[in-house]
């Protein structure tokens, strides 16, 4: 492997990391917490996320990060894990 694929390699584990931790975030107790991870995945940091990691349609991201949120804290904890575990099978 080349530096350059290694630099990609490496580039999307970060980028899946955060993406990770942005959707767990959205299930904290913690208000400022969710608030914060709500505010990125309707930001431009966001948008330039999606095109680097060629995500098509950022408005269904927005629409269910905003769906996951009308869900009780329990039940969003639930579907973020999920969510966190299909993240994990799709970097192997």
């Amino acid at each position: 492997m080349d530096s350059k694929e290694h630099y990609k390699v490496i580039l999307d584990r970060l980028d899946n990391a955060i993406l990770k931790q942005a959707i767990r975030d959205l299930a904290s107790k913690k208000k400022k917490i969710y608030t914060e991870s709500k505010s990125f995945f309707f930001s431009k940091s966001f948008e330039d996320f999606c095109e680097r990691n060629n995500f098509h349609d950022t408005e269904v991201i927005r629409r269910g990060v905003t769906l996951l949120l009308d869900f009780p804290l329990i039940s969003r904890k639930r579907m973020v894990e999920e969510i966190a575990r299909m993240l994990d099978k799709k970097s192997e």
